[in-house]
């Protein structure tokens, strides 16, 4: 018979991190896909308006880094979003080949709607987690998306 014992009091093996890391990604998508199916929105979308609401005009590229998708995969999802009136496309003035991807009313007002519901979901995740706590968290987090990718978790060239 095993003892239940509280999380917080046990060591975990440093092996566990992939498994822990995965398990809470789960989770949050999860919760989180209950809300965006209400709105119409998936997960890739809800991707791409969070980052253009903080690097509106990023190109397809940089989108693709920084949602950890492949760029065929992107261009499909801001294709949709664009048929759909959420994203516009314009072309990159000293590149001829490139283009941006730029939110449009619709795009801020559907991001704005699901900010507060996602904000919300993130209380609850971080529910009994001190604020210093949570600031090493997301800290360690973008510096393990650093170590893993080899880049930095916002790709070079991408303006805030």
């Amino acid at each position: 018979m095993s003892q239940s014992r509280d999380p917080i009091d046990v060591e975990l093996p440093e092996h566990l991190v992939p498994y822990l890391l995965s398990r809470a990604f789960s989770s949050f998508n999860r919760a989180w896909m209950e809300h965006l199916r209400e709105h119409g929105v998936t997960i890739a979308r809800w991707q791409v308006l969070a980052i253009l609401s903080e690097y509106d005009g990023a190109r397809i590229g940089q989108l693709a880094d920084m949602s950890a998708t492949a760029q065929a995969v992107t261009s499909r999802v801001v294709d949709q979003m664009e048929r759909d009136g959420l994203v516009e496309r314009r072309p990159v003035a000293d590149d001829g080949r490139a283009v941006e991807v730029w939110l449009t009313e619709r795009g801020q007002r559907t991001f704005g709607t699901l900010l507060p519901e996602a904000n919300e979901l993130v209380g609850q995740a971080l529910r009994g987690i001190d604020q210093k706590t949570a600031h090493h968290l997301m800290q360690g987090l973008a510096t393990l998306i650093t170590n893993l990718a080899g880049t930095a978790a916002v790709p070079a060239g991408v303006q805030r």
